[in-house]
C-alpha cells in the first residue's frame, strides 16, 4: 500500500484535532506525582543542602505550603515553603518568601511572582545556592505565568531563538566574551533569562503552569557588585527625553548594578524610586562622618554618575560627525567604539524574525563592562510571534512595529537608527550567513515550540484550561449588536477613531476598539463593538506563520542563497541501520546502502527501493556496516514550500531535534531488536536531528515493523511496546534535557541503554 505524503504540520494540526486538551478531573500534586511514577521516598533530597546543582527540568513540579493564597497585592511578601520535583528523580523542600512579580501581570487574574529562597530563617541572612543544568547559580526565581500565551512560555522560545543566532557566530557568541574587565567569567552567564516549564501547586492543589525562569541577576550578565564600570541599565531607554538627548532623566531607568550606589541628596539608591547618582558637586559627598565603605561607595556612584552622562551624549557626537560629512568610515568606527555593533545586529535580526515590536524603545537591556562601550540583550520576549497579548490578536506575518514590514523600521530608535544607516550591508550579511547556514528556518524554530508544548504535555494543558478558562489564548473574539470585525489594516486603523459611546454610528461608519477594526450594520449609539476579545491560539499556528514571515524577511533583506560546503558524520552501530535526512547531497560511501520506504505491503513488509543518488532534504533509511562515515557536499537552499521538503515516500525527516508525532514509527533497537517502534502519544519519543521517522497512512495497531534478516524482509509481529525514556545523559553521566551534539546515552524504562551520536 503507498503512503499518502503529509507535511510535518499537517500531522501536527491531524493529532491536535483528534486529540482535544480535555481532562476528566484536575489532578492534585500527588495523583500527578503517582501518574508519572514520582515516588518522594525514592527521589534524592537535597532539602538540607546549600548548594544544589541539578540537571535541566524538562517539566518540573512545585507545591507551595505555609500560605493559604499565591500573592494578589503589591507590597505582600508572603513566607512558605517550597517542595520541588525535577522529573530527573531530584527534590528539594526550602523556604520561600513570596511576592507579585512584573507590572503587567499584577492586573491580570493568573499573576506573575517571584521567590527568594532562604536555609534557617526567613531574614535573608543564609540563602542556598540553587544551578540548573547550564544556569548560573541563584537564590531566587521568576514564575512567570503568561496568562494570555497559549504556550505559557513564547517569549522562552523568542530568547532560545537569541541564543542559536548568538551562538552560531563562535568563540565570542556570548556577549560578555567580547567585552574587557571581567575577571574569572562564569561560562554558564546568557546575558538573558531563560526558563523550563513548571507546573505549581497550592497545598497540594495545581495553581497552573508556569515558566521557572531566571532573573535579571547581575550573575547572569557576569557583573561584580560592587565594580562602578559593570553598569546595568533597565526599562524604558531609547528616548531622547531619558537618556539620549544629553540630559539624562534618571526617574525613567533602573540602575540595577553595580549594588550600594548613592543618591545626590545622600541617600542609598533605590531602584524602586530611582534618583539622581551622586557627585562630587554634592554637598553629600565625602562627609566626615562617613566611614570608608560609605566613601568607597560614594565614589562610585559619581563613576557610574560619569559614564552615564557620557552615554546621553553618544548620539550628539555621533550627529556631529554627520553633520561635519565625516566619512562612513569614520562614522562607523565611531559607533563600533560606543556600542558593540556585532550584538546589535544579531539583536535586531532576532527583533525582525521574532516580530518583537515592544522592543525598541523599551524592553531591553543596555549595559557596560569598562563604562565606555555599551551592549544590548533581549528581555521581555511576550510580544512575538505575531501575538499581541495585550489584546489577544495576531497580527499577520507581513506585520511589524504595528506597519507593514517593508524596512527595518528603526529610524525612530537611537542606537539601532544609526546601525541600520552605517551598517546596513553588515546586517543583510549577518542574516544570509544565518539563513544559508540553517540557523534560521521554519522548521528548526517550529520544533522548539513543539519540544516545549509537549514537554509540558497535553494532559498538562488540560489541566491548565480547566483551571484557568478564561485565557484569552482559549477564547474567540465576539462582536456585539450591530458591529461586525474587519480585517486588520494597518493603514486603516492608524486613520481611523478609537471608539466613543457618546459618537452616534451610522450604517457603514468604521471604528477601531480593542486593537480590532469594526464596521456598524445599523445605527448605533453606547453600544460597545465587541462583547468579548480573545484570539484562539494553537500550536498548528506556529509553522506556516515563521514560514511566510522569512519569505517576507528575505526580500526585505534582498537574500538569496549562497551554496556553503558542508558535512556531516554519520556513525553506524553494531545493528546495521539509521535513517538520515541532510541538507546537501552527497557521494554514497563504500559501506552504506541508501533507501527510500514507499510504503508497507498488506503483509507488513517495507516497500524498499534503493538510491544512488541522494537529494537533499529529503530523508532515507541506511543500511551499513558498524563504523563513522563522512558526509560531504554543499548546503542546497531548501524550498520549504513543495511538497516534497522533508518528505520521501513514506519518511519524514528532520533538521533538528523534536518529538516524534503521535502514530508515527521510529527506528530504535530495543532488547537487541531493531525495529521501526510505534508512538503511542505525542510528546515521548525524540527524535535526533537529521533524523527522520516513518508514517503510515493509517494508524496501525502494530507495536513494530521489524528489519529484514539474512533471509529478507520479516512480516510485521506484535513485539514489546516502545518503552518510555527515563534518561538522556552525556558520556560523563550528567543527565541533559534532550539529546545534542556528541554522544548521547539514552535510558529506557525497560534498563536498556542506547547509545547515540547526533553530530
Amino acid at each position: 500500500m503507498m503512503m499518502k505524503i503529509l507535511r510535518p504540520f499537517v500531522l501536527l494540526i491531524w493529532a491536535i484535532a483528534m486529540f482535544p486538551l480535555t481532562s476528566v478531573a484536575q489532578q492534585t500534586l500527588q495523583q500527578k506525582l503517582a501518574s508519572l511514577g514520582i515516588v518522594k521516598e525514592q527521589c534524592t533530597d537535597w532539602s538540607d543542602s546549600a548548594v544544589i546543582s541539578l540537571p535541566m527540568p524538562i517539566c518540573a513540579y512545585a507545591n507551595v505550603t505555609g500560605i493559604t493564597a499565591m500573592p494578589s497585592k503589591d507590597g505582600q511578601q508572603l513566607k512558605g515553603w517550597m517542595e520541588m520535583y525535577d522529573g530527573h528523580g531530584n527534590y528539594f523542600k526550602k523556604r520561600v518568601v513570596l511576592a507579585l512579580q512584573g507590572q503587567s501581570s499584577v492586573g491580570l487574574t493568573k499573576k506573575h511572582f517571584k521567590a527568594d529562597f532562604f536555609e534557617e530563617d526567613w531574614d535573608g541572612e543564609a540563602t542556598p545556592e540553587i544551578k540548573f543544568g547550564n544556569w548560573v547559580e541563584q537564590d531566587a526565581f521568576h514564575f512567570k505565568a503568561f496568562y494570555r500565551d497559549f504556550f505559557r512560555g513564547t517569549g522562552i522560545m523568542s530568547y532560545r531563538i537569541y541564543d542559536q543566532l548568538t551562538i552560531g557566530r563562535g568563540e565570542y557568541g556570548r556577549i560578555w566574551e567580547r567585552a574587557t574587565n571581567i575577571k574569572n567569567p562564569d561560562l554558564d552567564a546568557l546575558c538573558h533569562p531563560d526558563a523550563f516549564p513548571c507546573l505549581v501547586y497550592l497545598n497540594g492543589k495545581l495553581h497552573g503552569i508556569f515558566c521557572w525562569q531566571l532573573k535579571k541577576h547581575r550573575k547572569n550578565m557576569n557583573m561584580k557588585k560592587n565594580t562602578p564600570e559593570h553598569i546595568h541599565l533597565d526599562t524604558v531607554l531609547a528616548e531622547d527625553t531619558t537618556l539620549y538627548g544629553g540630559v539624562v532623566k534618571w526617574k525613567h531607568f533602573e540602575i540595577k548594578t553595580p549594588k550600594n550606589l548613592y543618591t545626590v541628596n545622600g541617600k542609598a539608591y533605590d531602584s524602586e524610586n530611582p534618583t539622581e547618582l551622586i557627585d562630587e558637586s554634592s554637598a553629600y559627598y565625602n562627609l566626615d562622618t562617613d566611614d570608608e565603605n560609605t566613601k568607597k561607595y560614594k565614589a562610585n556612584s559619581a563613576k557610574v554618575k560619569k559614564y552615564i552622562i557620557n552615554l546621553s551624549n553618544y548620539k550628539k557626537e555621533i550627529q556631529t560627525l554627520i553633520n561635519n560629512k565625516a566619512s562612513n568610515e569614520t562614522i562607523r568606527e565611531a559607533i563600533a567604539e560606543r556600542f558593540d555593533v556585532v550584538g546589535m545586529i544579531d539583536y535586531m535580526i532576532h527583533n525582525i524574525v521574532t516580530n518583537n515590536f515592544d522592543g525598541l524603545k523599551k524592553n531591553y537591556q543596555l549595559f557596560t563592562y569598562d563604562g565606555k562601550k555599551w551592549f544590548v540583550a533581549p528581555y521581555d520576549l511576550d510580544n512575538t510571534f505575531g501575538y499581541f497579548p495585550y489584546y489577544s490578536i495576531v497580527f499577520s506575518p507581513n506585520f511589524y512595529c504595528l506597519g507593514n514590514l517593508t524596512s527595518f523600521n528603526f529610524k525612530s530608535y537611537f542606537p539601532f537608527n544609526f546601525v541600520e544607516t552605517y551598517f546596513k550591508q553588515d546586517i543583510r550579511d549577518r542574516y544570509a550567513t544565518l539563513r544559508d547556514e540553517g540557523l534560521l528556518n521554519p522548521e528548526i524554530i517550529s520544533s522548539m515550540f513543539s519540544n516545549w508544548y509537549y514537554d509540558i504535555g497535553l494532559s498538562n494543558y488540560a489541566d491548565e484550561w480547566k483551571k484557568w478558562p478564561k485565557s484569552p489564548c482559549l477564547l474567540e473574539t465576539i462582536a456585539n449588536s450591530p458591529w461586525e470585525l474587519q480585517t486588520y489594516n494597518a493603514t486603516t486603523y492608524n486613520k481611523t477613531k478609537e471608539y466613543s459611546s457618546s459618537t452616534q454610528y451610522a450604517a457603514g461608519d468604521i471604528t477601531k476598539a480593542g486593537y480590532r477594526l469594526w464596521k456598524a450594520k445599523s445605527a448605533t449609539k453606547g453600544v460597545r463593538p465587541y462583547k468579548q476579545i480573545g484570539c484562539k491560539d494553537s500550536l498548528a499556528r506556529i509553522y506556516p506563520w515563521v514560514k511566510d514571515r522569512l519569505v517576507q524577511i528575505d526580500k526585505l533583506m534582498a537574500y538569496s542563497f549562497t551554496s556553503l560546503p558542508s558535512s556531516y558524520t554519520l556513525h553506524i552501530s553494531s545493528v546495521g541501520w539509521s535513517t538520515i535526512c541532510l541538507p546537501f547531497q552527497f557521494v554514497i560511501p563504500e559501506g552504506l546502502e541508501l533507501y527510500t520506504v514507499l510504503g508497507i505491503d498488506k503483509d507488513g513488509h517495507l516497500i524498499k527501493e534503493q538510491v544512488e543518488t541522494p537529494e537533499a532534504y529529503k530523508p532515507y533509511l541506511v543500511k551499513g556496516n558498524l563504523g563513522q562515515y563522512v558526509l560531504v557536499g554543499e548546503r542546497e537552499n531548501p524550498d520549504a514550500m513543495g511538497e516534497d521538503y522533508l518528505v520521501n515516500g513514506a519518511l519524514r525527516g528532520c533538521l533538528t531535534s523534536m518529538y516524534a508525532p503521535m502514530d508515527c514509527y521510529v527506528l530504535q533497537n530495543h532488547n537487541g531488536k531493531t525495529a521501526f517502534y510505534h508512538v503511542a502519544a505525542n510528546g515521548k519519543v525524540m527524535i535526533g536531528a537529521n533524523r527522520a521517522y516513518l508514517v503510515t497512512d493509517t494508524p496501525s495497531k502494530t507495536n513494530a515493523i521489524e528489519m529484514e534478516t539474512e533471509n529478507g524482509p520479516t512480516s510485521v509481529e506484535m513485539v514489546e511496546a516502545c518503552p518510555e525514556i527515563i534518561g538522556i545523559f552525556s558520556t560523563n553521566g550528567t543527565q541533559k534535557e534532550r539529546m545534542s551534539k556528541g554522544v548521547n546515552i539514552i535510558k529506557y524504562s525497560n534498563g536498556k541503554t542506547v547509545k547515540v551520536v547526533v553530530k
